[in-house]
């Protein structure tokens, strides 16, 4: 008897569903959002956009397991996230992994330690962690 192979996971893909999973679910808490364009890189591009958010940089992360505690994985998002901020929005890391619901936000302001929210408190306080000119 041959044992059914399970099809290799797309990453792509994986990461395109985990950006919309996020948009839709900031839209029903009341932060209009959107998947958004890839192919760029950069600040103008953030995997998910929220004209309410438009202070930051959002970077989607979706993984079989946690990776909050993973100082190497956590170094290369953190990167990237500040990279594609381009040092004009706050950049954001976005974590949600399987079999978990809640989604959590890595606050990456400048010159002060990351902080890790569940983005509900996140959002219900988005204001403290806005940038002032």
């Amino acid at each position: 008897m041959t044992v059914p192979r399970k099809k290799p996971v797309n990453g792509r893909n994986e990461g395109a569903s985990a950006e919309r999973e996020l948009a839709n679910l900031l839209t029903s808490l009341g932060f209009e959002a959107s998947r958004g364009q890839q192919q760029k890189g950069g600040a103008d591009s953030p995997d998910v956009i929220c004209e309410a958010l438009s202070g930051f940089h959002i970077e989607a992360k979706f993984s079989k397991a946690c990776k909050m505690h993973s100082p190497a994985t956590l170094a290369e998002w953190d990167a990237q996230a500040i990279r594609d901020a381009a040092g004009l929005r706050v950049p954001l890391v976005v974590h949600r992994w399987n079999g978990q619901r809640v989604w959590w936000v890595r606050v990456l302001l400048p010159a002060r330690r990351p902080v890790w929210l569940t983005l509900t408190d996140f959002l219900n306080d988005v204001d403290h962690w806005r940038v002032r000119p």
